[in-house]
């Protein structure tokens, strides 16, 4: 039985929509553009340093943009990459992963912020892009979908 004794820092949330739609979504500057805040509340924010680009480097398409974990005022957290791709033909992965050399290097505080921001964060960014996205058009489809 092999044991990992180490974190992971990368947070993974499905969205239930079809990546392509999810993909039309992010591609809207105005909305995801570099400086834009997806997520945001009294303690902190999650905000885009660039908008989302495509990766080519994947047979499915895969979406990445640069942001930052900032805490109150402003401060940041952690600089994180974000990642778009589909998770199967209904539904969307998103994962958000720090953007450090040696995270679990941090200290135990340093990692419970990290962690407190990023899923509160991430769960926002999930629900954003669920609520702007519309579902699949498909009935047959959505209608398998709901039976599971």
């Amino acid at each position: 039985m092999i044991r990992l004794d180490w974190q992971t820092f990368v947070l993974q949330r499905r969205i239930n929509r079809p990546s392509v739609n999810v993909m039309r979504t992010i591609t809207n500057a105005a909305v995801f553009g570099a400086g834009s805040v997806v997520s945001g509340d009294r303690y902190g924010a999650l905000r885009l340093d660039e908008p989302f680009r495509r990766v080519d480097s994947y047979p499915e398409p895969v979406w990445r943009a640069r942001a930052r974990l900032l805490a109150r005022h402003g401060r940041q957290l952690a600089p994180v990459e974000i990642e778009i791709s589909p998770w199967s033909t209904l539904d969307t992965q998103l994962l958000l992963r720090p953007q450090a050399r040696n995270p679990y290097r941090w200290s135990g505080r340093r990692m419970r912020r990290y962690f407190a921001h990023a899923h509160r964060h991430v769960d926002d960014l999930t629900q954003l892009l669920w609520s702007t996205t519309p579902p699949d058009r498909d009935q047959t489809r959505r209608a398998d979908n709901a039976a599971l």
